[in-house]
C-alpha cells in the first residue's frame, strides 16, 4: 500500500481566483469516499450528460426501410466493439489488469445476441428505427437491473447506461459526444452528476486530478477506476453540482468523503499537515505487513482479505493478509451468457486455494437473483421487491442445479487447499439443514463416481439478516463457522438502502440493534465454539476494531488495502481495554454516542492511525 500520488503536498492551483469569488465563504459537503486521496484544483462543473432513457419515443419507419436500419444497427455493434476494445487496452496501459476487465462486461452486453434478435424483432415487427428500437429495448433492461435488489447489480445499471449512450452515438442518434474528460485544463477538479466509467477511463491524469459526483458508490465501476488510475474521488454528494460553480477552488478529501468549496488558509493549513502525516504513516504501516496482528497483552487476531477472483491475489499477499475470508463468485455467473459449468468453476477454485498455499479460503455461494443466473427468463421474472425476493440460497427451489453445479466443483476444490465454503442470506433453520442434505447427497454422488473431494471441507452462516441472528444458536448447532456480512445487516435490520444517497445519513452500523444482533451472533459462536468472522465495512474501519474485538471477535476480513490500518490499530490496543470499551458501546441509546465513545478511544491509544480518520 502506498499514498495515492495525487496524495503529494497540495499545489496552489495555477489559475488566479476570479474577483468575484474571493469573498465566497468555505463551504464542505459531504458524500462516501470512493478513492483515497486529497486534492485542491478549480472546479469544473458538468451536469447530467446522458441520454433520459425514460423520455424514449418511438420513432416509426416504412417496410421499405427495414433491412437498412437492421443493417445499420448492425454496423453500430461493430464500432461499438471496436470502441470498447481500444478504451480497454489504453486502459490495460495505466490501471491494473484486473480493473481493465471492467470493460470485458461491456463487450459481452455488446455482443449478447438476445439483446440483438430483441432489437432487430422491434425494427421489423414495431417498425421503429434503430435508434428507438434499441433504446426502447435497453431501457428495460435498465429497469430490471435497477430494480434487481442486489447492490451489486444495481451498480451495474450505470454500466449500461454508458454503453447505450455509446451506442447511440455510433448510430447518429442525439447522445452527446461525451464528456471531453481527456483535453481539459490543468489542475481541474470535476464536479458531475454522474460519470460512467468510459468517463473515467478518458480521464486526463496530468490535468485532472479529482473528482465528486452525486451517483455511485465505493463498489461502482466508476469508483474502481478511480482507485486504479489513483485519483481522489467523492461519491453520493446529492445536489453538489448545483452548488458548486465552474472556477470555485475546491478541495477533494478521498479519505474522509468530502468536498470543500473556497478552502480557508487554516483549512489549507490543515490539509499540507495532514498529507505529511499520512505520507509518513503509511509508509510505516506497511513496513510491518509481515508482523503478527497482535493485541499489547498477547491476542492474535486473524486477518483476512475480500476478493472477487483470482486477479485479487497479488495484492493480498502484498497487505500480509493471512487467509481469504470473503470469495464472492457473483462475478463469475455474470461474466458469462449462462452460468458457469462445473469444471469452469472448479478450475478458479482450486488456482485461487493453491495459490493461498495452506491458508484458509472461504468462498461464498453466489448471492444474485435467479433473473440474473438465467438472462432468458429476465423478461419473464418481475418481483416487486426483489431485495427480498428470490436470490442466494433461496434458488434452491427454483434453480436447484446451479447451487448443486458450485457446490460440487467446491467440494472437489476442497482437496487441494483449506477450503470453506459459505452460505449467504440465510433466515432460518430449514433453509440450512436443506442445503446440507444437497451437500450430503453431492458427496454420496462423488464416492459413488470416485471423483476426489474433501468430505472434511467447513460449511459456514452468513449472518446478514435479522432472524439469523436471531436464532443463530440453533444455527451454530449446525454449521462450522459463522461469517456476519454488516453491510446487509445494517441494511435488513435499520430498512435503510445503503445505495440511496437520500436516506444514507439512516444507515448507521453503530444502531444499537445493529451492535445487540453482533452481540448475539458472537455470543451463540462461542457457546459452540465455532468461528466468527466480521466481513462488512465495518471490519476495515478502525474505529470498530476495539468494539469487536471486545465482543469476542478473533477473525476480521476486509479489502486487502484497509489491512495495515487494522493491524496498526490491533498491535496498539489491549483486549482488556477493548472489552470495557465494548460493554459501554452495548449500553448505548444513540448511535452517535458509540461512535464518539470508538473516536476517542482511537485518538488515545492510536493517534497516528486516527488522523487518518480526521
Amino acid at each position: 500500500m502506498t499514498v495515492p500520488a495525487s496524495s503529494d503536498p497540495l499545489p496552489a492551483p495555477d489559475r488566479r481566483i476570479p474577483p468575484d469569488q474571493a469573498e465566497k465563504k468555505e463551504v464542505l459537503f459531504h458524500g462516501f469516499p470512493a478513492s483515497p486521496g486529497i486534492c485542491r484544483g478549480r472546479a469544473l462543473v458538468f451536469g447530467s450528460a446522458h441520454t433520459d432513457f425514460n423520455e424514449i419515443e418511438p420513432i416509426p419507419i416504412e417496410p421499405s426501410q427495414v433491412e437498412s436500419e437492421i443493417a445499420h444497427f448492425q454496423a453500430a455493434i461493430e464500432k461499438t466493439k471496436s470502441e470498447i476494445k481500444a478504451l480497454q487496452a489504453k486502459m490495460q496501459k495505466t490501471v491494473e489488469k484486473r480493473d481493465a476487465k471492467i470493460f470485458d462486461a461491456h463487450l459481452l452486453i455488446v455482443e449478447d445476441k438476445l439483446l440483438h434478435k430483441e432489437v432487430i424483432s422491434r425494427i421489423r415487427d414495431k417498425l421503429c428505427n434503430a435508434q428507438s428500437s434499441f433504446l426502447l429495448t435497453i431501457e428495460r433492461y435498465i429497469k430490471a437491473i435497477s430494480g434487481a435488489g442486489d447492490s451489486y447489480l444495481t451498480e451495474r445499471a450505470a454500466d449500461l447506461r454508458d454503453i447505450a449512450n455509446r451506442f447511440l452515438r455510433n448510430l447518429g442518434g442525439d447522445a452527446d459526444g461525451g464528456l471531453s474528460l481527456s483535453n481539459l485544463p490543468e489542475n481541474t477538479v470535476v464536479i458531475a452528476h454522474d460519470l460512467t466509467p468510459s468517463d473515467t477511463a478518458m480521464l486526463d491524469r496530468k490535468n485532472i486530478l479529482g473528482f465528486a459526483i452525486e451517483t455511485g458508490s465505493r463498489t461502482c465501476h466508476t469508483s474502481i477506476l478511480a482507485r486504479s488510475l489513483r485519483i481522489p474521488a467523492v461519491v453520493g454528494m446529492r445536489n453538489i453540482a448545483g452548488k458548486i460553480a465552474n472556477g470555485d477552488e475546491v478541495i477533494v478529501d478521498g479519505f474522509l468523503g468530502m468536498v470543500v468549496r473556497n478552502p480557508s488558509r487554516d483549512t489549507l493549513a490543515f490539509y499540507k499537515e495532514k498529507i505529511s502525516r499520512k505520507d509518513e504513516l503509511y509508509n510505516s504501516l506497511l513496513k510491518d505487513s509481515s508482523r503478527a496482528a497482535e493485541t499489547t497483552d498477547g491476542y492474535r487476531i486473524k486477518l483476512c482479505a475480500n476478493i472477487e477472483g483470482a486477479d485479487d491475489l497479488e495484492q493480498v499477499f502484498r497487505c500480509g493478509a493471512e487467509g481469504i475470508g470473503l470469495f464472492r463468485t457473483e462475478y463469475l455467473f455474470m461474466n458469462t451468457q449462462t452460468p458457469p459449468d462445473e469444471e469452469t468453476q472448479y478450475g478458479i477454485y482450486v488456482k485461487v486455494l493453491r495459490a493461498m498455499r495452506g491458508r484458509a479460503v472461504t468462498i461464498r455461494t453466489v448471492d444474485l437473483g435467479g433473473d440474473k443466473l438465467d438472462p432468458a427468463s429476465a423478461s419473464a421474472i418481475r418481483e416487486p421487491n426483489p431485495f427480498l425476493g428470490l436470490r442466494a440460497i433461496r434458488l434452491c427451489h427454483e434453480k436447484p442445479q446451479i447451487i448443486r453445479t458450485q457446490l460440487r466443483a467446491l467440494l472437489r476444490a476442497g482437496a487441494e487447499g483449506d477450503l470453506r465454503i459459505m452460505f449467504p442470506m440465510v433466515s432460518s433453520l430449514c433453509e440450512i439443514e436443506e442445503l446440507l442434505a444437497i451437500r450430503d447427497e453431492i458427496i454420496e454422488d462423488l464416492k459413488r463416481e470416485n471423483i476426489p473431494f474433501d468430505p472434511k471441507v467447513k460449511f459456514g452462516a452468513m449472518i446478514e439478516i435479522p432472524s439469523a441472528a436471531l436464532i443463530a444458536d440453533a444455527l451454530a448447532a449446525k454449521v462450522d463457522f459463522f461469517s456476519i456480512g454488516s453491510n446487509d445487516l445494517v441494511q435488513y435490520t435499520l430498512a435503510v438502502d445503503r445505495l440511496n444517497e437520500r436516506v444514507a445519513y439512516l444507515y448507521r452500523p453503530s444502531h444499537p440493534a445493529v451492535m445487540e444482533l453482533v452481540r448475539l451472533t458472537v455470543q451463540a459462536a462461542k457457546k459452540h465454539r465455532i468461528p466468527v468472522c466480521v466481513c462488512g465495512e465495518i471490519a476495515a474501519d478502525p474505529r470498530f476494531t476495539p468494539i469487536l474485538l471486545g465482543m469476542g471477535v478473533l477473525e476480521l476480513s476486509m479489502g486487502a488495502s484497509a489491512i495495515a490500518e487494522i493491524r496498526g490499530v490491533i498491535r496498539k490496543i489491549s483486549m482488556l481495554d477493548s472489552e470495557r470499551l465494548a460493554k459501554i458501546a452495548l449500553t448505548a441509546e444513540d448511535p452517535e454516542d458509540v461512535m464518539t465513545l470508538a473516536k476517542e478511544h482511537i485518538q488515545s491509544v492510536a493517534p497516528d492511525i486516527a488522523s487518518i480518520l480526521g
